[in-house]
Formats: C-alpha cells, sequence, structure tokens
C-alpha cells in the first residue's frame, strides 16, 4: 500500500510537468517543432531526475518504477500526436483541407523532417535512460541486495512482478521497451505527413489528367513521340528529390536514421514491410506512391484512340525511364500496363501473367467505341 500511495504520488507529479510543457501549433512550422524540441527534452531531463526518486520512495520496486515512466512517455506521445495532427490540418495536405498556414508545401516538409530527427533523438534519449537506469539498480544490488530485498520484503512490496524483474535484471535488460515502442506511432504520423507534402505536388501535377484531349486524337492524326508536359514536369520533380534531400543525409545523422528505422513502410503502395529505413528507403517510397497515384489517373481515361495509345505509352516510357535513373524499381501495375498499351489490341487476351481487372480496363480504353 505505502509503494502504490508513494508511485501515484510521483505519477501525479509527473502528470502536472506533462501538462505544463509548451507543444502546440505556432505560427510557423519551424516554430512548433523548435518548441516541441525544446518540450522534449525537457521531459528527458525531468525523467533523468525522477528515476532515482522513483526507486527511493518505492523502495526499489523496481515494476513500479517502469511503469511511471511509462505513464509519463505515454502522455508525451499523446501530446506530439495531437501537434502533429494539429500541423496536418493546418497544412491542408488532406483532400477538402483548406490551408491555414502561410507557408509552401516545402517548408512543411523539412519542419517535418525535422521532427522526425527529433523524435530519432528523443529515442535515443530514451535508450541512454534505460541503460542509465539498469546500471544504477545493478549497481545498488551489488551493494545492498540484502537491504534492499529485505526491506521490499517487510513492507510487502516485493510483488511477483517486481521480484522477477530485479532477480532477472542484466546490462540486456529492455526496461524501457515499451516506451520505445510507443514512439513508433508518433514517427509513422511525421513520415506520413512528410509523403504526403510530397504527393500533394504529385496529386496536383496529374490532376485531371485522365480528360486530356491528346487520348482522343483522330485516328488520322501526326503522332509525335514526345511526352506530355504533365509527365515531364513529374519527371522532374522526382529527379530533384535526391538533391533536395540531400541537406538531411549529407553528414552522419543518427536521430532521422534512428527514425526512420521505426517507420512501417509497408503502409504505402508497392512497400513491403523488410524496407530498411533509410534515404533510399524513403525516395522509393515517394516514386512507389507517384506510381500509384499515375496508375489510378490512367485508369480513369474513358477511352483511347490509336495516337492517344501512342501518346499514353511515350508517356508511360519516359515515367519508366526516370525510375530507371533513380534506381527505383517499377512498380507492376505500371509494367503491366506499359505491356498492355503496346500489344496489337487484337492480341490483349493473349497476355499472359496481367491481373484480369488491369486488362480488362485497358481493353476496354482501347476498344473502339
Amino acid at each position: 500500500a505505502v509503494v502504490s500511495t508513494q508511485s501515484t504520488g510521483v505519477k501525479s507529479s509527473l502528470l502536472r510537468d506533462i501538462h505544463s510543457l509548451p507543444m502546440r501549433l505556432r505560427k510557423t512550422s519551424s516554430e512548433s517543432v523548435s518548441e516541441l524540441h525544446a518540450s522534449t527534452k525537457m521531459v528527458v531531463d525531468h525523467v533523468s531526475e525522477y528515476i532515482p526518486l522513483c526507486l527511493e520512495c518505492t523502495r526499489y520496486a523496481l515494476a513500479d518504477t517502469v511503469s511511471a515512466i511509462e505513464f509519463y512517455f505515454d502522455l508525451l506521445v499523446e501530446k506530439i500526436c495531437t501537434l502533429i495532427k494539429d500541423l496536418r490540418a493546418a497544412f491542408g495536405v488532406d483532400p477538402g483541407t483548406t490551408q491555414r498556414l502561410q507557408e509552401d508545401h516545402w517548408v512543411g516538409f523539412q519542419s517535418c523532417f525535422n521532427l522526425l530527427q527529433v523524435l530519432g533523438e528523443c529515442y535515443l534519449h530514451i535508450q541512454q535512460l534505460e541503460a542509465q537506469t539498469v546500471d544504477t539498480v545493478l549497481s545498488s544490488l551489488s551493494t545492498d541486495n540484502d537491504d534492499i530485498l529485505s526491506s521490499l520484503q517487510f513492507w510487502g512490496d516485493l510483488s511477483p512482478a517486481n521480484s522477477s524483474l530485479l532477480s532477472s535484471l542484466s546490462p540486456e535488460t529492455e526496461l524501457f521497451r515499451k516506451c520505445r515502442e510507443m514512439f513508433s506511432r508518433p514517427i509513422n504520423l511525421a513520415n506520413k505527413l512528410c509523403v504526403d507534402f510530397v504527393m500533394c505536388s504529385v496529386r496536383t501535377t496529374v490532376h485531371g489528367v485522365h480528360l486530356n484531349k491528346e487520348w482522343l486524337s483522330d485516328e488520322g492524326a501526326v503522332f509525335t513521340p514526345s511526352p506530355l508536359s504533365y509527365i515531364t514536369q513529374l519527371g522532374d520533380y522526382l529527379l530533384l528529390l535526391p538533391q533536395q534531400l540531400e541537406p538531411f543525409f549529407t553528414e552522419e545523422n543518427t536521430p532521422l536514421d534512428t527514425a526512420l528505422k521505426q517507420v512501417d513502410f509497408s503502409l504505402f503502395p508497392g512497400m513491403t514491410d523488410d524496407v530498411e529505413g533509410d534515404a533510399f528507403a524513403w525516395l522509393t517510397c515517394i516514386c512507389q506512391s507517384t506510381m500509384f497515384s499515375l496508375v489510378e489517373v490512367i485508369l480513369r481515361i474513358p477511352s483511347l484512340t490509336g495516337p492517344g495509345c501512342k501518346q499514353l505509352c511515350s508517356d508511360v516510357s519516359y515515367i519508366s525511364n526516370v525510375m530507371g535513373a533513380l534506381e527505383i524499381p517499377l512498380s507492376r501495375d505500371i509494367t503491366d500496363i506499359s505491356r498492355l498499351l503496346n500489344t496489337p489490341i487484337e492480341g490483349l487476351e493473349g497476355v499472359e501473367g496481367v491481373p484480369k481487372y488491369l486488362k480488362g480496363k485497358i481493353a476496354a480504353m482501347r476498344r473502339p467505341n
């Protein structure tokens, strides 16, 4: 009961601290991220100070100490996630939303990438706190082991959870694993916002492309095998991305690398769950999402004449070359669409290895009315 009361008192103190932290949407995204960075540093300092206090007031009831720290970081994560959602709404990145911040999306993208770094830094700080806590407890047990265990037994505090944790404690024990796992949520929210900043430009570029008059060019029209402006704009944008990302990856950036390793890239089109988080994985994610958006637009084209089909072939070939220049593998749908567009219409049924729905859609587009 004593431990429970003292642990609750520590949690109440932590609760007051976390709610007093400044962490909200400011006039600019960079100010918001800077404030969040300062707040996370304060959190780490507070936890570092509270760990010895928790251990002392709970008489080394380690499970209770870990519970209090988890409680603290859970509140922090909720505040961070709220800020990311507010940033998302303020930039109007979702369809049907209105932008409130007077910043372009590239500025927001940079701020959000900085946010990923801040979250990676916090993740690393938790690892350091974990090592320090384990070291502190092991050092105390090695000198006062009998006194600590006797005290816990006397006060009735040697619960199965505390007993098990103390008896199995080693330098490899992951005391704050749950705390680290909590950060995968804001890291993935921040990463999705980064991706969506870029994809906003992609979606704007391909908007309405399915209604281009070139798809319905007269059968007798002279075909000029040049890609249309929408696809060259898209290609130029993608080819510039490595240069724009360079400031974040030119030097060793352990916090950003740490954050990217927590990203679940399988949440995005064309990405698998075995992708190692790094700069190339992030670029691959953008390119795969771009190809997915392009396929969506292509499949909305109502009809293709002969010259229109050749034009679309030229456009798909151009974006395929862009992906090759970036060393990004083509998505299966882009590869299959290219095959179907380059196959004579009478031979479409014989194309093997292509999903039935895709074959039927392209055939319907190319079939004369």
